[in-house]
């Protein structure tokens, strides 16, 4: 549950979000600290996505504080907040066809080095080389890509797509990432996989995690702590197995007799 104290990670605080007479988010607090997958689920229109927008500095919240590792930067830009640690993956995929998966991940790395001088991508200094290689090096080697190096994302599948943009946000460096829909087009085999390599990534790294997503199967097996949102609203929190078996998500998250099929029917709390 989020507290008072500093979190080693993201911190956000009764934050909420107005667009004109719209209240979009209403008074959310929640911790995404290193080494813990956090889930942030809800159905469409929940306010997940405008969370996420206040938690990176896309958009400034009209009340509440984002903490980071103890840093107040509410007020401060997405560069600021990337480079005290903070990344992020977007729902619609944004990758260059026309470079290689490793120019793409590459990109990752160089663009935070680069920072808030663009110049630095064509006039790097030959000390960043060695750098951008062995980061991208280790986040395909995590992301189990490898053999993808050489080839250009138009012709991978979806589910290879998503590991390429996973592996650039972690070549970036990043203590906590942001995952907005990550398993947005997998069939089942291939969000399996993926939700492997993130506790995988957890567990090697120490990394943190913030998942916004909609695959229930993808949340239960991998999160560690689920907040839920409800037109804006917070309205329940805890551990996979007290969301998989609460009455009250149940009945809110969709407001109707698909719920069971979106929460798995198949679940058994016993084995989170």
């Amino acid at each position: 549950m989020a507290g008072q104290d500093v979190v080693d990670g993201l911190a956000v605080r009764e934050v909420s979000v107005r667009y004109g007479g719209h209240l979009a988010v209403d008074r959310i607090s929640l911790d995404a600290p290193k080494g813990r997958i956090t889930g942030l689920i809800g159905p469409n229109g929940a306010g997940k996505t405008t969370t996420f927008n206040a938690c990176t500095g896309l958009l400034r919240p009209t009340s509440g504080t984002v903490h980071l590792f103890g840093e107040d930067v509410t007020g401060s830009t997405p560069h600021h907040r990337a480079q005290k640690g903070l990344g992020r993956t977007f729902q619609r995929m944004e990758l260059f066809d026309s470079l290689t998966v490793r120019d793409n991940v590459s990109l990752g790395r160089e663009a935070g080095l680069a920072g808030s001088k663009p110049w630095r991508h064509i006039l790097g200094r030959r000390s960043d080389a060695g750098v951008v290689a062995a980061a991208v090096d280790e986040a395909i080697e995590a992301c189990g890509i490898t053999n993808l190096i050489d080839r250009r994302p138009a012709d991978l599948s979806t589910g290879q797509r998503r590991l390429v943009e996973l592996a650039r946000c972690m070549a970036g460096g990043f203590q906590v990432m942001l995952l907005d829909e990550p398993s947005s087009g997998l069939d089942k085999t291939e969000t399996k996989r993926f939700g492997e390599i993130l506790r995988s990534l957890v567990a090697d790294r120490g990394v943190g995690i913030l998942i916004v997503e909609h695959d229930m199967s993808l949340v239960m097996s991998t999160c560690d702590y689920i907040h839920v949102l409800d037109f804006g609203k917070p309205i329940f929190e805890g551990t996979a197995r007290e969301v998989g078996t609460s009455d009250l998500v149940r009945a809110a998250y969709l407001g109707s007799e698909a719920v069971e099929e979106s929460l798995d029917v198949n679940f058994d709390p016993a084995e989170v």
